[in-house]
């Protein structure tokens, strides 16, 4: 009886940590976006770039920046901790530092609960939604297929594209930086070889 009660302890404790787990999109990307991008969004010369998952997990020209379930030997959060970054401005939160520890930590995932691969194509919200600078455009794809992202002004003229050539199954993230575009209302179109899915965005100034 004793170890039926540790067991199920157990398993109403790792349930609890799951439940408290960080997510990328949503707790993660904001502190890099807000923070971090303005030197590290793919033109800083060491070569790291916080403008997405990808490229986070990337890291520098000198190597990883994250350490998969080890935040103290992860470059990243050593540079935030120590307040060595952000460079020229005000270091993170206590909060925003604590987070991206416990996302590395649990595994520095994309998402909390890591999905199986998807049998049909997915979108995700747009985040943030109304957005300044940025925002972040999510999908899940099944199979390998080019994807192209076309964003229209509400008179229907294009504003701005990107192509992904052979895009792989799995999750994938973009952010999206309307340079020199007029606050307004965007429609976000992801056209594949099997879908169009098309949101609606708002960028505020």
């Amino acid at each position: 009886m004793k170890q039926t009660r540790y067991f199920i302890f157990s398993i109403s404790l790792c349930m609890f940590n799951n439940l408290q787990a960080v997510d990328y999109a949503t707790d993660i990307q904001p502190i890099f976006t807000n923070n971090c991008i303005q030197c590290h969004g793919g033109t800083h010369s060491t070569g790291l770039d916080l403008s997405s998952y990808e490229s986070v997990m990337s890291g520098s020209n000198n190597g990883p920046v994250i350490i998969s379930g080890d935040h103290s030997s992860s470059l990243l959060w050593q540079y935030v901790n120590s307040g060595f970054m952000p460079m020229g401005g005000a270091d993170l939160t206590s909060p925003d530092v604590d987070s991206i520890a416990q996302w590395i930590d649990n595994g520095a995932t994309l998402r909390i609960f890591p999905v199986q691969m998807v049998n049909q194509f997915q979108i995700n919200p747009i985040y943030p939604n109304p957005f300044n600078p940025s925002a972040t455009i999510s999908w899940e794809q099944p199979r390998v297929e080019n994807i192209h992202i076309s964003i229209f002004n509400l008179k229907g003229e294009l504003s701005d594209e990107f192509s992904f050539t052979k895009s792989q199954p799995g999750n994938h993230s973009f952010i999206w930086h309307p340079a020199g575009l007029p606050a307004g209302v965007y429609l976000i179109r992801l056209t594949g070889e099997t879908f169009t899915v098309t949101q609606k965005a708002i960028y505020v100034k």
